[in-house]
């Protein structure tokens, strides 16, 4: 599933669309439209105001317009630009958006996990979502009071969007490693210094990962449908029974809340 890094990196790869005029949406599978607060028509012909991010979530807002148009990739969905002049051939593209700059916007998901969101009071649609672990807000102070009392695994609540918004499974193992934390750790038991690690090492990691473009292993590209590369720096995801890069010890993996969690029995306690 595309995790903040992956949306953030193709949110910048689409910014040259700003201010280009939405001719026309042409909805191929009507079943990614998750919610329709208006016609989806009456976007044609104004100009998108603004490509941004929450969470997982794409957001583009338009000027002359009170809508906005929410898009997820799911676990598979891909949303990316084409030339007006490109044939499209792929499988399982469910939505197009034809710009007046000579392109196309173009999403494809091929298990329909994700989806299309026509939307008006966006302050409500996103007013259970958590912090943005990469903004001046998400500190050492707001994961203290994250974690404090809390029996639930730090793995488990790394992962609740409703505290904090965009971390999936890859971020969060790779976060814990960074900072030398089990992932089945009760939350409330860190102590001061951890939780300072650990707040550190997700924004160190998700800005690591948006350098690199994302994490591509099978379906996840960017908004010029091209794959990522940070797959290459994982140090514990995906990497079960391989040797711990520090320590070379081999990655255990481990179901939590019923998620596979990677991480190395030696170097995080």
């Amino acid at each position: 599933m595309p995790e903040l890094p992956e949306v953030e990196t193709i949110r910048r790869s689409l910014l040259d669309n700003e201010n280009a005029v939405l001719d026309k949406i042409e909805i191929l599978h009507p079943g990614v439209v998750r919610r329709q607060d208006f016609q989806p028509g009456s976007l044609h012909g104004k100009t998108i105001a603004k490509i941004d991010r929450r969470g997982k979530f794409l957001i583009f807002s338009f000027a002359q317009s009170s809508g906005y148009l929410i898009v997820h990739m799911g676990m598979s969905g891909r949303f990316y630009m084409v030339n007006h002049d490109q044939p499209l051939t792929e499988k399982h593209i469910h939505a197009v958006l034809y710009l007046d700059n000579g392109r196309r916007l173009v999403y494809q998901d091929p298990r329909r996990f994700g989806g299309l969101w026509f939307v008006t009071d966006i302050e409500e649609f996103f007013c259970r979502m958590g912090c943005e672990p990469l903004e001046d807000e998400f500190n050492p102070e707001l994961l203290a009071k994250l974690v404090k009392d809390r029996k639930v695994a730090i793995k488990t609540l790394l992962l609740n969007q409703n505290l904090i918004a965009g971390i999936g499974n890859i971020y969060a193992d790779e976060a814990l490693f960074a900072a030398g934390i089990l992932p089945h750790r009760p939350a409330g038991s860190l102590t001061r210094e951890e939780i300072e690690r650990l707040s550190q090492a997700i924004k160190k990691v998700l800005a690591e990962s948006i350098e690199q473009r994302g994490t591509t292993f099978r379906d996840y590209r960017d908004g010029l449908n091209q794959s990522g590369s940070f797959q290459d720096y994982l140090k514990v995801y995906g990497r079960c029974h391989e040797p711990c890069p520090v320590c070379g010890q081999p990655i255990v993996r481990e179901r939590i809340g019923g998620r596979s969690s990677h991480y190395c029995q030696h170097c995080q306690h």
